[in-house]
């Protein structure tokens, strides 16, 4: 009788562990690498249709730092730095995919360029963003600015400062609690899915277009599992949406949601 209910309280034990394995399974791993490496912030991806709209009207480059980290998706925070050569003006946009708050061209992901030469701009995008190319005209733009406030010595007129860092990941982290976040998410969408149409197979090859850096920092994290808690992929409580919604898109190309399109009055070749 003993042995009997022995065998009885080890078989429930087992039944109760089987049951609780799914859920302590979810509870440790959380979400699979596959679906994080899906985002667009895992890639690198940026609407840089909205990063021209905010270099027209940023009013200083800390302006421009900020919203060019609220229009992006992924982990690691947008870095920009300016040089000029000649009549040539160059402003670069960096993910750090370190964390060490400054430019490494070794260890971080160069998302964009725009350069300024007589009076004409032309924006660039890299890697993941290599399908995007852009041409306008003259204006009041932001080089002006910065040109006006230039304090960074060698050969770039500006770089953001280290000590910003913090600064810009405090500021990102409230926008990306407000609904103003699951705004520009739809906004991004809708980008996507416009530059699906509109580059083909550029915009599809562009996505798999990652830059040595990019893939070992997605290795890292891979092997570390510090992708788990991507903001890239809880993104979605910010619209109150699950994967699958809008909120979540393939860096291969395949979409949910879609809608309209703020044309910005671009050229692109």
């Amino acid at each position: 009788m003993a042995r009997r209910m022995r065998r009885i309280s080890t078989a429930a034990f087992a039944g109760s562990m089987v049951a609780a394995a799914p859920l302590m399974a979810a509870c440790s791993s959380g979400p699979s690498y596959d679906t994080w490496a899906a985002t667009d912030g895992a890639a690198g991806r940026i609407n840089l249709d909205d990063v021209q709209s905010a270099f027209k009207s940023a009013k200083s480059a800390t302006d421009f730092e900020t919203r060019v980290n609220e229009i992006y998706e992924g982990d690691g925070i947008i870095l920009i730095r300016a040089q000029q050569d000649g009549d040539r003006l160059t402003l670069e946009g960096w993910e750090d995919l370190n964390s060490s708050n400054e430019i490494e061209d070794g260890r971080d992901d160069l998302l964009f360029t725009i350069v300024k030469q007589d009076d004409q701009h032309e924006m660039q995008g890299y890697h993941a963003n290599s399908y995007y190319h852009s041409r306008f005209g003259a204006g009041d733009f932001l080089f002006g600015y910065m040109l006006a406030t230039a304090f960074y010595p060698g050969p770039y007129f500006y770089a953001t400062p280290i000590g910003r860092g913090s600064d810009i990941r405090r500021t990102r982290s409230t926008y990306r609690g407000s609904s103003r976040y699951g705004s520009q998410v739809a906004r991004n969408s809708r980008y996507a899915t416009t530059q699906q149409g509109f580059a083909g197979s550029r915009y599809q090859d562009s996505g798999r277009n990652l830059s040595s850096n990019r893939q070992s920092y997605q290795q890292t994290q891979r092997s570390s599992g510090a992708f788990r808690s991507s903001s890239s992929i809880s993104r979605s409580s910010s619209r109150g949406g699950t994967f699958g919604s809008s909120s979540f898109r393939s860096r291969s190309g395949s979409f949910s949601g879609g809608g309209g399109y703020a044309n910005l009055g671009v050229s692109r070749k």
